[in-house]
């Protein structure tokens, strides 16, 4: 049985831990969770019988086999390297913190140089196999379309000054997927795990639409070269708790664990 640290006690961390606990208790124990403010670490480890954490050294001493990540780029970036080097493998939800090229190099090589993995789920899409097909082919041509109701995209760096419509559809941002995290740093972490797979990090565009009307969040992938073409739509409802995220992101991680634990594994 692997053991299972977990930084963040949010509403998608919730989530993975119930039922990570409910299905894989078979193949995974959760030990340890980090939250910056000890009544959400306390509130979440009480109901696994896990230990609370407000501190990494703390997190880390229970030596899990696996940390997972439901804390935001920032914490990502805090956190990652120290995670590899102490000799746990990695699971990053916040995969937009891997548009950052400098950081991203130094993690590839952090996890090398001490025998670790970063693992990246599909997050709130899927098909992170089939851009990886597209990448080995060359000559991605990848656009990525997102449409969230305003409340979901309140808040973000980009849309400082801004007020969305209440009434009207309206397309707030296109651009790259550096300028697309920058700007929405809580909003596209799938359009990164999409370039990232399909090699398209500097080429791929986003935009992001916004939609009163729309009651999900709504993913549109196109992908081409000169032998393939590919499309794909995902859409999900945004967690009650945190409108930002989709529910499915915390489920993909369980995924993943049922995945790496399976003898027989998809790809």
């Amino acid at each position: 049985m692997k053991t299972v640290a977990v930084i963040g006690a949010g509403a998608l961390a919730h989530i993975f831990c119930r039922e990570t606990q409910r299905l894989l208790s078979d193949d995974y124990r959760i030990v340890a969770v980090m939250a910056r403010h000890e009544e959400h670490a306390n509130e979440l480890a009480d109901s696994l019988d896990a230990d609370a954490c407000t501190t990494l050294d703390d997190l880390l001493s229970s030596f899990p086999d696996i940390v997972v990540e439901f804390a935001g780029r920032e914490a990502v970036k805090e956190y990652a390297q120290r995670v590899l080097e102490h000799g746990s493998d990695l699971v990053i939800a916040s995969i937009g913190a891997l548009a950052d090229d400098a950081f991203r190099k130094n993690l590839e090589a952090a996890a090398k140089a001490n025998h670790r993995k970063v693992y990246l789920p599909n997050g709130a899409i899927g098909a992170l196999d089939l851009m990886q097909t597209f990448a080995l082919m060359g000559n991605a041509e990848v656009v990525i379309g997102n449409t969230k109701a305003p409340k979901s995209l309140e808040g973000a760096p980009y849309l400082k000054g801004k007020t969305l419509s209440a009434d009207k559809k309206e397309v707030v941002f296109t651009g790259s997927v550096p300028d697309a995290i920058n700007g929405f740093p809580k909003n596209v972490n799938v359009a990164v795990a999409a370039a990232l797979a399909s090699g398209t990090l500097t080429d791929a565009r986003v935009q992001i639409t916004s939609d009163p009307n729309s009651t999900e969040n709504v993913h549109r992938i196109r992908l081409k070269n000169n032998l393939m073409r590919a499309e794909l739509t995902v859409a999900g409802k945004p967690d009650p708790a945190n409108p930002k995220s989709s529910t499915s992101t915390a489920w993909s991680v369980v995924a993943l664990l049922k995945n790496l634990a399976s003898p027989v594994q998809f790809f």
